[in-house]
């Protein structure tokens, strides 16, 4: 269409006159095909603006509120995560390149740029949603995924519901975020990690002030006094993360900690900034979250040895959240362990069997 029509499409920048001007090219192409049924115009025109300016095959499932995730792994290869659980999707592009078209313009409107010198980028739909588009030569094919920003966040009432967590242990977690414990969400991807941080967050007291450090924004909290940092390709996550402890700030979340950011965190955590919350991909928790931690730590480039990075981490952080995803697609708190420079105690622990939480012993994990 592009090809056929340029002296239409090519210029046009889709803001609200633009826009006006575009529905009036996809009329005149249109009605200029004689293969067009007249009944129909509309629904194609509809079609076309949407090729040209929204997600194209996708728009459905973005419509669709049950839809965590949208994974594009070619042309006619397209899968969602709809409640917890990963289904193939009856949509298609028509080839590779309408899906390097489609990375493309998302990029584009994010401010980033996409091709074969520069193949991956991360972005942000203006909804709120994630986006990650790899396409050749580092992708055999074209690849989008989205990560959906839900439109109303969960509340503790729809987390209890759902089997996230009794109400008698969120009342625990929100005594800890309360008391300012240092705290860790821990689990695999796609756990609930980022939505059990929204969920924590909602304890903080208004009256303090929290920093928000991420590489893309997802938290998105409704607290008053809030200042919300985004990683950039000249700034890192330990750069916002030094920057913030000039904010004054009474707490400080960081989305997920990937690298040297863990030391920088830990000391903030240690030197006047208690009660500060953080995620981290772990395949356990407990001690392997601490070893996990450390890892990064070492290998970012932080100076300490490995037994340090523990050390350090084991005298700062409190309490360890473990989010697991079950077969079902139910994300759930599986256990919370609490730390000290001793042992690791699991405090709550949920049992599949009976499908309840109950409280640990106060025997080391």
């Amino acid at each position: 269409m592009r090809e056929k029509y340029p002296e239409l499409l090519a210029h046009l920048v889709w803001n609200g006159e633009r826009l006006k001007h575009l529905e009036q090219a996809a009329q005149t192409i249109i009605e200029s095909e004689d293969w067009v049924d007249p009944n129909l115009v509309n629904l194609y025109r509809r079609s076309l603006i949407n090729r040209i300016t929204g997600l194209g095959p996708l728009d459905e499932l973005l419509l669709d509120e049950s839809v965590n995730d949208i994974m594009v792994n070619g042309p006619d290869r397209v899968f969602c995560d709809r409640q917890g659980v990963i289904e193939r999707v009856a949509l298609q592009f028509g080839d590779g390149e309408e899906v390097v078209a489609l990375a493309q313009r998302l990029a584009a409107r994010a401010g980033r740029s996409l091709n074969t010198e520069v193949p991956m980028c991360d972005a942000e739909l203006s909804d709120g949603s994630r986006i990650h588009c790899a396409i050749p030569p580092v992708a055999e094919t074209p690849c989008i995924t989205i990560r959906r920003s839900r439109h109303r966040e969960l509340t503790v009432d729809e987390c209890v519901a759902s089997g996230t967590f009794s109400l008698d242990l969120w009342m625990d977690l929100k005594r800890m975020v309360t008391e300012r414990l240092n705290l860790v969400v821990a689990g695999g991807a796609g756990s609930g990690k980022t939505s059990l941080l929204r969920v924590l967050a909602t304890a903080i007291p208004e009256s303090e002030r929290i920093v928000v450090i991420e590489d893309v924004r997802e938290l998105k909290l409704a607290h008053l006094n809030l200042v919300s940092l985004e990683t950039t390709a000249h700034y890192s996550a330990e750069d916002l993360l030094n920057n913030a402890l000039r904010m004054r700030p009474d707490r400080i979340l960081v989305g997920e900690v990937r690298g040297t950011e863990v030391l920088a965190l830990m000391e903030a955590m240690a030197t006047g900034h208690p009660g500060s919350l953080s995620s981290v991909h772990s395949r356990a928790g407990g001690i392997d979250t601490l070893y996990r931690l450390a890892r990064i730590s070492v290998r970012g480039g932080g100076g300490l040895t490995f037994t340090e990075a523990v050390e350090q981490i084991r005298n700062t952080i409190d309490v360890i959240i473990y989010m697991t995803r079950d077969a079902d697609g139910t994300r759930r708190v599986s256990e919370v362990n609490q730390v000290n420079n001793e042992n690791i105690q699991r405090v709550w622990q949920y049992q599949p069997d009976s499908g309840v939480f109950v409280r640990g012993s106060a025997e080391p994990c």
